[in-house]
């Protein structure tokens, strides 16, 4: 079943709006969701039917623009949506826009606008809503199911260790292996040592490229659990891991996904050149007969 989600925000920030969908559904692609918004006529009846629609969605997201501040129905959402208790998540373009009286009078949390941060706490709320339902969690389950998502995500970081290190290990063992016959080339001749050098090149750039692979399917477990996580710590005392990513967050903490990407794209390149020079060498030494 899809998530209905309200987007609140003035017709010329609408790219904005598309933007964020796109960033939420490669976010979460298997949690559909449907934009509510277009079902409020522009009537002056508008309120009945903003009503009934922000009732029956999950949550609302507001875009607050240039001059979303000067609009009436916008403040008039944002108070209802807050009064009947949905969840809100509010992002501002730019810091020199102003916010909706609405935001300021009822201490609403207007973040700084990033697209993948803005997806990230609208996937919260699907996630959670995806776990809970309507339904509160009691407190020994909920515990227990967090402890067992956390052990877990431990545990999946920990392969994932482990999975590098075999990469890199396999990777240079074959760099040694080139090294080898390079040496060995007066003894074997140019010819037969440039086509082993090319066997090991194509099998160094096919490791490398599962590696990425490997990398980039780890790093979306990795944000699914972190997803999982967040939502169940929405309903526990304190966020201890949202918390601890926040201040990472501030300090520009660079994740190790995208790290283990750029070593495995780097051996990559190194093998197909590899590849590429003795394919040379060996086209050379045909020619020379």
């Amino acid at each position: 079943m899809k998530s209905r989600l309200f987007f609140i925000h003035r017709s010329s920030d609408r790219p904005r709006v598309l933007e964020l969908q796109g960033s939420l559904r490669d976010v979460l692609p298997n949690l559909p969701f449907e934009d509510a918004s277009p079902e409020v006529p522009f009537s002056d009846t508008w309120q009945d039917a903003a009503r009934t629609v922000i009732d029956s969605c999950d949550a609302v997201v507001a875009v607050i623009g240039s001059n979303t501040h000067e609009s009436e129905p916008i403040d008039w959402e944002l108070r209802y949506a807050h009064d009947i208790g949905k969840p809100l998540v509010i992002g501002r373009l730019s810091k020199d826009c102003r916010v909706p009286a609405a935001c300021s009078e009822l201490r609403m949390d207007v973040a700084d606008w990033s697209t993948p941060q803005m997806a990230g706490r609208i996937g919260e709320v699907l996630v959670s809503k995806a776990l809970f339902g309507n339904s509160q969690p009691t407190g020994d389950a909920l515990w227990n199911q967090y402890n067992l998502m956390a052990t877990s995500w431990e545990s999946l970081i920990t392969r994932r260790q482990t999975v590098n290190t075999l990469y890199l290990s396999a990777e240079a063992a074959l760099l040694a292996g080139v090294g080898v016959l390079i040496s060995a080339s007066g003894d074997t001749g140019v010819l037969a040592a440039a086509a082993a050098t090319m066997l090991i090149g194509f099998l160094g750039a096919a490791l490398s490229y599962n590696w990425r692979r490997t990398v980039i399917s780890y790093g979306t477990l990795s944000r699914a659990k972190a997803k999982v996580i967040s939502a169940m710590e929405a309903h526990m005392p304190a966020r201890l891991f949202d918390g601890e990513w926040r201040v990472l967050e501030a300090k520009r903490y660079k994740s190790t996904t995208e790290t283990d990407m750029q070593t495995a794209q780097f051996f990559l390149l190194l093998f197909v050149a590899v590849t590429l020079l003795a394919a040379g060498v060996a086209v050379s030494q045909i020619a020379r007969g």
